[in-house]
């Protein structure tokens, strides 16, 4: 991998913090799980173009998504040979993620369209399902951070306190509730993850050769 490439590819993970705050914005506040199939589908029909926006942005966030930590798991594994388990942890942390995020964005899909149709019954269910999609949501993030807190203290790929960050955040996103610190949390990690990768691309890349 040449140091062009490298660079490209460490800076997927800030251009995903950024349009993932935005469609954490553009989101807003649904409806919560209690809400009447008339109050879903009247939420779902004013922010019609904003929740269209997010269905829609979604795919390019999950590229995004997993060529960062692809390409933070080919850095690693060319540190340390192999680089143990702790690489494949992570990758598969953030298919479970993005897997997570296609769900949430084809049930924000589902609600536009019902509420569309004047489906309020159908609308007030989806909702519900809605409100408990973030399971493997969360689940995947809770992974991902432990396998890149794992590849980091074991490889060095990034500064080691990043790595303990990053673990110390998974376990506690495992602990139902504490997982919204993850939801949070992750999307800076690969920010500031990001900018460090790509800020010492010439070193690290050699190594991955």
């Amino acid at each position: 991998m040449n140091a062009r490439d490298s660079r490209w590819l460490a800076w997927t993970g800030p251009v995903f913090t950024v349009l993932f705050i935005i469609g954490v914005a553009l989101e807003g506040s649904t409806p919560g799980e209690k809400s009447s199939g008339k109050a879903v589908m009247s939420y779902y029909t004013d922010h019609k173009n904003a929740g269209l926006t997010g269905v829609f942005l979604t795919p390019l966030l999950v590229l995004l998504l997993l060529l960062f930590f692809s390409h933070l798991r080919a850095l690693a594994r060319g540190l340390d040979g192999q680089g143990g388990a702790a690489p494949t942890l992570m990758i598969s942390g953030a298919v479970l993620w993005a897997g997570g995020a296609l769900l949430g964005s084809s049930l924000a899909l589902a609600l536009v369209s019902s509420s569309d149709h004047g489906q309020s019954q159908v609308a007030q269910t989806l909702n519900v399902l809605s409100a408990a999609d973030w399971v493997p949501f969360i689940g995947g993030i809770a992974v991902t951070l432990i396998g890149a807190g794992m590849t980091v203290l074991s490889t060095a790929v990034l500064p080691r306190w990043l790595g303990w960050v990053a673990l110390v955040v998974g376990v506690i996103s495992l602990a139902g509730p504490g997982g919204f610190l993850g939801f949070f949390v992750a999307p800076l990690w690969m920010l500031v993850a990001g900018v460090l990768l790509s800020r010492a691309q010439p070193a690290a890349s050699a190594a991955a050769v």
